[in-house]
């Protein structure tokens, strides 16, 4: 056999968002892309910030943009990244010597684990959670333990306290939530923030929070987004602008480390997320990309499309009689199913409509519907949802 018996089982199991995408770029070959609802994949196709675009253009006129640099990225990039980080209160106290630039939040990630972790060493990930990180946990050795979110969706820390054992190295939290949408409030997360503090008396190491935030700025209503990092010292904070800038093609973000973090050789960990971003192939962030994202950081996209497709497939979801919860950010919907799962998923395609089974998240009986995708697709996954419930 040429794969590894760990990456056959990895590829038989998959990705269910990248096979559903694969399987509705075979069905509008066959059937015509406007007759597909394709609600799969979080793959924002609409035109990035006049910032970003402007940004661009200066970028690729200047000399000189494309050589190495040190590791970790430039160091007036990580300067305006930490600046942000600090004016807009996601994490007070940082610099530009908190901060790697990577290839995206999951480039992030993985840097981050492979720093952290021991092989054995246990991270705790919260049902509904984003599928990939079953294999980021195990790229580095670690044992991924799933704990349940509340019935809402929401942050439950007293199970994660049941979840926590001497092994354990760290808890991922993502929110906004893919695919929940579900948004954290201070009080969920200054909990959780005790738990952990109480665990790391207990065990006698810190017990880390990787938060998981590219969603942070699609937030609707009178909700605020919190970041889970600004809560708890031992944090890092994992983000990337492939959402809200609509770039998730460019593959560009940053971990930024709480500045109270419990250690006692910073340039050793700080060294060691560069030396990971070296080793683990990614070599540093695209230089390019980090420049373009420098002169373009405070822009401020416009998610009002977001909003009304939100709300156009709430209505249809109302008539449909699906149970559901209205998403407080992010760009999906996490339905339960009427009836068996792998049925209404079945019955669904065969109708032109592609959503994501929920027990890829870890939730079975649920759907994620992405509204990451033009209204007209939009307007027709409605129809289709109604029919179907019928």
């Amino acid at each position: 056999m040429v794969v590894s018996e760990k990456v056959r089982g990895f590829h038989a199991s998959g990705s269910a968002i990248r096979k559903m995408f694969d399987e509705g770029l075979r069905l509008k070959e066959r059937f015509g892309e406007e007759n597909v609802a394709d609600l799969s994949i979080g793959n924002p196709g609409f035109p990035p910030p006049r910032a970003f675009s402007d940004a661009l253009r200066r970028v690729a006129a200047a000399p000189s943009m494309h050589a190495y640099m040190p590791n970790a990225g430039f160091p007036d990039v990580r300067e305006r990244v930490a600046d942000s980080l600090r004016t807009r209160g996601l994490l007070p106290g940082a610099k530009a010597e908190h901060v790697v630039m990577t290839t995206g939040a999951a480039g992030a990630l993985n840097v981050t684990l492979k720093t952290l972790l021991e092989p054995g060493d246990e991270v705790i990930v919260i049902r509904p959670y984003f599928v990939e990180y079953t294999f980021y946990i195990d790229n580095h050795g670690g044992r991924m333990v799933q704990v349940e979110s509340a019935p809402d969706c929401g942050l439950d820390p007293q199970a994660v306290a049941a979840a926590i054992g001497p092994r354990t190295r760290a808890v991922i939290v993502n929110s906004p939530n893919n695919p929940s949408g579900r948004v954290y409030g201070p009080d969920e997360l200054d909990g959780l923030a005790g738990i952990l503090r109480q665990a790391s008396t207990r065990y006698g190491h810190p017990v880390f929070l990787l938060s998981d935030e590219p969603y942070r700025e699609m937030v609707y209503g009178e909700r605020a987004f919190v970041s889970p990092a600004s809560r708890y010292e031992n944090s890092f904070l994992c983000y990337s602008w492939s959402k809200t800038f609509s770039i998730p093609g460019e593959r560009i973000g940053y971990v930024a480390v709480h500045p109270e973090l419990q250690t006692s050789d910073w340039p050793l960990l700080m060294g060691a997320l560069s030396m990971c971003n070296r080793f683990l192939g990614f070599v540093n962030a695209p230089a390019f990309m980090q420049r373009v994202i420098a002169e373009s950081l405070d822009a401020e996209p416009d998610f009002a499309h977001y909003e009304v497709k939100k709300d156009l497939l709430c209505a249809a979801l109302r008539r449909g009689g699906y149970r559901f919860a209205e998403p407080e950010g992010t760009f999906y919907i996490f339905p339960e199913t009427p009836g068996d799962e792998a049925d209404f998923i079945a019955r669904a395609k065969e109708k032109l409509l592609l959503v994501v089974p929920g027990s890829a998240f870890g939730r079975p009986g649920h759907f994620r519907i992405s509204f990451a995708a033009p209204e007209t697709t939009v307007r027709l996954a409605c129809r289709l949802l109604v029919e179907l419930n019928a």
